[in-house]
């Protein structure tokens, strides 16, 4: 797959963990979320990014999409995860999104400075919003797989990484139907397009962090 897009400078390559979320992108804050677990893995050009809200609901004994009760698929839909390429210019930071669990229509566009040498702040052209993002990897060591389709599936900053699993094919449209009114079969297709953020055990093998599914959390893979 050829992409026309130039690299993304170093300094902003690396693993970043938000540390702020907050409504509107200047004090008095309106709405703020310093809980919600994100990992950001931004490469020379992909970017993998999945978030998982404290909020989640009880998967004790659930070991597959089927066994989910509505609530729980409705919960699984409507998290943010996402991955693509990435285009910097000038402070302006573009993330296109070629997978995405629960998407819109709205282009992904944040404004960003640091804030020092580990702080990068996103701010949105509008004001909506802003975030910190803290780095906590800056490794040389990148690895990217990429499908027969040119899609992104593992991508590795060091020891970190995050893995994607995609949906089966269907009919795309349904990805922008209301989630309190589509069917369970259809929570259940979108919900299954997966992200794991991974790290490297000390035995060498991969441990999962986080995951878009969350009874896989602790589980490890080769």
């Amino acid at each position: 797959m050829t992409i026309p897009l130039p690299g993304v400078p170093e300094q902003y390559q690396g693993g970043w963990q938000r540390t702020l979320y907050a409504e509107p992108n200047t004090p008095p804050y309106r709405v703020t979320d310093t809980t919600t677990q994100v990992v950001w893995l931004q490469g020379q050009q992909w970017h993998a990014d999945l978030r998982i809200p404290a909020d989640a609901p009880d998967f004790s004994g659930i070991q597959t999409l089927e066994a989910c009760s509505r609530p729980q698929l409705e919960w699984l839909a409507s998290l943010t995860a996402f991955a693509g390429l990435t285009q910097i210019e000038g402070g302006v930071c573009t993330w296109h999104r070629f997978q995405d669990l629960c998407p819109s229509l709205e282009k992904d566009v944040g404004l960003l400075r640091w804030l020092d040498d580990i702080t990068l702040e996103e701010r949105h052209p509008h004001g909506q919003y802003v975030e910190h993002w803290q780095r906590f990897a800056n490794d040389v060591i990148q690895e990217v797989v990429q499908d027969e389709h040119g899609q992104l599936r593992w991508q590795q900053i060091g020891n970190h990484a995050i893995a994607i699993t995609p949906r089966p094919a269907s009919n795309t449209s349904e990805l922008f139907s209301s989630i309190s009114t589509a069917t369970d079969e259809t929570l259940r297709w979108r919900a299954s397009l997966r992200f794991d953020y991974l790290q490297r055990s000390s035995q060498g093998g991969w441990q999962i962090e986080l995951s878009t599914q969350p009874w896989r959390k602790g589980q490890y893979v080769k």
